[in-house]
């Protein structure tokens, strides 16, 4: 049975796939290399055993690639977009559909930023009046860890 294999990224002449089921094992990846070297089109390709990703920059159609790893019995290439997500990836993508439905129920005055930006104001305020002026409260914390999230995420949009 042939390892499944998932776009996991995919521009014109550039195509990446990982292969999970084959992380890790570099006589496999070096084969790999070696056999998709034989497509002609293919301009360079980048095989990392440790991601389980091979990198192909090519001048031709997804689907010949697709085919000729079926046919040399190296992997079956999956539909684009069908790698799981990382729990970060699924974390990232809940955040920025709370932030567009955020915005299209505020007509776009406000995005999850700004209503936190807010929340985060009212609560400092709240603090500094109860004479709390030590601690960073758990609030806070969340929202650096969230701020972190976002920005180290590099899933689009």
């Amino acid at each position: 049975m042939l390892p499944n294999a998932y776009i996991s990224h995919h521009t014109t002449g550039r195509l990446r796939v990982k292969i999970p089921s084959k992380k890790g094992d570099q006589v496999f990846f070096a084969t790999l290399k070696e056999r998709l070297s034989g497509i002609e089109g293919v301009k360079t390709i980048e095989t990392n055993p440790l991601t389980g990703s091979v990198l192909l920059v090519h001048g031709m159609d997804v689907r010949t690639i697709a085919e000729f790893a079926i046919a040399n019995n190296l992997f079956s290439l999956k539909e684009l977009n069908a790698y799981p997500a990382g729990l970060q990836q699924r974390i990232s993508r809940t955040f920025k559909g709370l932030d567009a439905h955020l915005k299209t129920f505020t007509g776009g005055e406000i995005d999850i930023g700004g209503l936190a930006f807010l929340i985060l104001l009212g609560a400092g305020i709240y603090q500094i009046s109860m004479g709390n002026l030590t601690a960073l409260p758990w609030y806070g914390a969340f929202w650096y860890a969230l701020n972190i999230l976002l920005k180290s995420s590099s899933v689009p949009s």
